[in-house]
């Protein structure tokens, strides 16, 4: 017999277990970024948007330093998580913009409300001969068109005591304040300028009592809802017009002799004055 044996080979080991990919920052950052410009589209929430977007960028840059240690596969998720964060942060930003400025809007128009009946100064002209058509002294009448910058706007009737036809209207409106009533005008508005214009954003309509009060910004002299109110109608393009009414309350005392005030909010100084009868 034969002493040679085979030379004996070593069996291969088990392979060496592989690591897993850790994807998980990559995953995070799409989930989050997804759901921050949901919330970014509601300028409510853009706060959450915000924060959901700087957290979505943070992780997608956490994932890609994984991808290029080559701890984490998933690259383009990564990518795409990162960017979609950026979006609702710039969606955050926005949403935020627009809630702030409208609570301030909001806060100015309370303040305006709760302001008291403000007083008319300054002297008008002796005769109406010295005085220009429209002034203090020189009202125009029912009709007659005003003039202004970007709008033409026509009074066409005043109805002095209108409080039965605005408590008619809805059944939530509140009688005017002892002493007082409700005075509405019929009031039809043409757009002139080169944009675009909304008669009850862009035109004010106050009364100018007797005894030099002016009327329409305090919250007592709102009238509630009124019956085809301007504030219903929308937007005009030049050559545009609308038709509505608008409403006042003033005390009774204060009503001979009374004017219609229109102006505009961008030209306080183009104050156009018309007479009540």
């Amino acid at each position: 017999m034969s002493n040679y044996s085979s030379p004996a080979y070593p069996y291969p080991g088990p392979p060496a277990p592989s690591t897993p990919a850790r994807n998980g920052f990559g995953i995070t950052a799409l989930v989050l970024a997804i759901i921050g410009v949901v919330f970014g589209l509601v300028p409510l929430t853009g706060f959450i948007a915000f924060i959901l977007g700087v957290l979505a960028v943070l992780f997608g840059l956490l994932g890609l330093g994984r991808v290029r240690k080559g701890l984490a596969t998933n690259k383009i998720m990564t990518l795409a998580g990162a960017g979609l964060g950026v979006v609702a942060v710039a969606l955050g930003v926005w949403g935020m913009t627009v809630f702030f400025g409208a609570v301030d809007k909001l806060d100015q128009q309370l303040d305006d409300l709760e302001s008291p009946a403000t007083t008319f100064t300054g002297t008008a002209p002796d005769t109406e001969a010295d005085a220009a058509p429209g002034s203090r002294a020189n009202p125009l009448h029912a009709g007659e068109t005003v003039t202004m910058p970007e709008w033409d706007v026509t009074i066409h009737s005043t109805t002095q005591d209108a409080t039965a036809a605005v408590l008619a209207e809805n059944p939530f409106n509140e009688p005017p304040a002892t002493g007082r009533q409700f005075v509405m005008a019929d009031v039809s508005t043409t757009y002139t300028g080169t944009d675009t214009g909304n008669p009850w954003i862009d035109l004010n309509f106050r009364i100018l009592g007797a005894a030099n009060n002016v009327f329409g910004s305090a919250t007592a002299d709102h009238c509630g809802v009124i019956p085809n109110a301007l504030t219903d109608t929308g937007e005009l393009y030049p050559g545009g017009t609308s038709r509505g009414q608008v409403c006042v309350s003033v005390p009774e005392e204060q009503l001979t002799g009374a004017q219609w005030i229109v102006d505009t909010n961008f030209s306080r100084d183009g104050e156009v004055f018309v007479s009540l009868q």
